[in-house]
């Protein structure tokens, strides 16, 4: 014969289980908000150009890496593609020959804050220490900030515009922060690339050995498909919007 247990809980009992379900949930979600990136599409952000002309922008947030960018300056060097680079402060401050090489061989210097800190707490403090590493470095100063994770406050983008900057997203997201494998991260990219895009890579944070391989035969695809590819800068300027 099967003994069947019937467990009698109290209201106590019931009730901090149920409070432990939902910090559960609520710390993952946390967790989950704080490691994925997130488009945030908001008024008075700049994450594509509205133009028929097959252009888009390469650009690599997180580095420089002292491993894997110069991987990916190596690469960009032999497709002739200039892109734009948004870098860590601190990454900046450890790696100040990286950022001259970038001015020189062409590539654009965005913002991305000095510790990735994804509430922004020392919002414009670290935007203009890591323009400082970045002008010290390399003599050129920042004009577009990409918030860690993409994440947003309307209060944030009000203040950041009042600070001069452009906040720049995205709207092409390779996923190469999942390594997710070369051809994936080709395809993400492929499957999703129009004209006036926005394209989202990562050149440090983390081993970027996929981002690398899957570089080069990103740049011939889109070449294939008649893409032109730019800087944030020359980008904006296509435009039709603008006024």
């Amino acid at each position: 014969m099967k003994v069947v247990r019937i467990y009698v809980l109290s209201r106590r009992k019931i009730s901090l289980i149920i409070f432990l379900l939902i910090v559960g949930g609520v710390l993952n979600i946390t967790q989950r908000s704080l490691t994925t990136p997130s488009l945030v599409r908001a008024d008075g952000t700049y994450y594509k150009v509205n133009t028929q002309e097959k252009i888009v922008a390469l650009t690599f947030d997180d580095g420089p890496d002292p491993i894997d960018t110069p991987d990916v300056l190596d690469i960009l060097k032999e497709k002739n593609v200039r892109a734009t680079f948004f870098v860590l402060g601190k990454a900046a401050q450890e790696n100040p020959s990286l950022l001259k090489r970038l001015v020189m061989e062409g590539h654009e210097i965005g913002n991305h804050s000095f510790t990735h800190d994804y509430q922004q707490r020392n919002l414009i403090k670290e935007i203009e220490q890591t323009d400082q590493e970045v002008f010290a470095a390399a003599g050129t100063h920042t004009y577009f900030y990409r918030p860690p994770g993409g994440f947003l406050s309307k209060y944030q983008l009000e203040t950041i515009k009042k600070n001069g900057q452009v906040v720049a997203l995205w709207s092409v997201d390779s996923k190469d922060w999942r390594n997710p494998g070369v051809q994936q991260i080709v395809n993400n990219v492929m499957k999703n690339v129009f004209p006036g895009a926005i394209i989202l890579m990562h050149d440090g944070g983390y081993q970027r050995t996929q981002t690398v391989k899957a570089l080069g035969p990103i740049i011939d695809a889109l070449r294939e498909r008649g893409y032109r590819l730019a800087t944030l800068s020359e980008l904006k300027t296509m435009d039709s919007e603008i006024k």
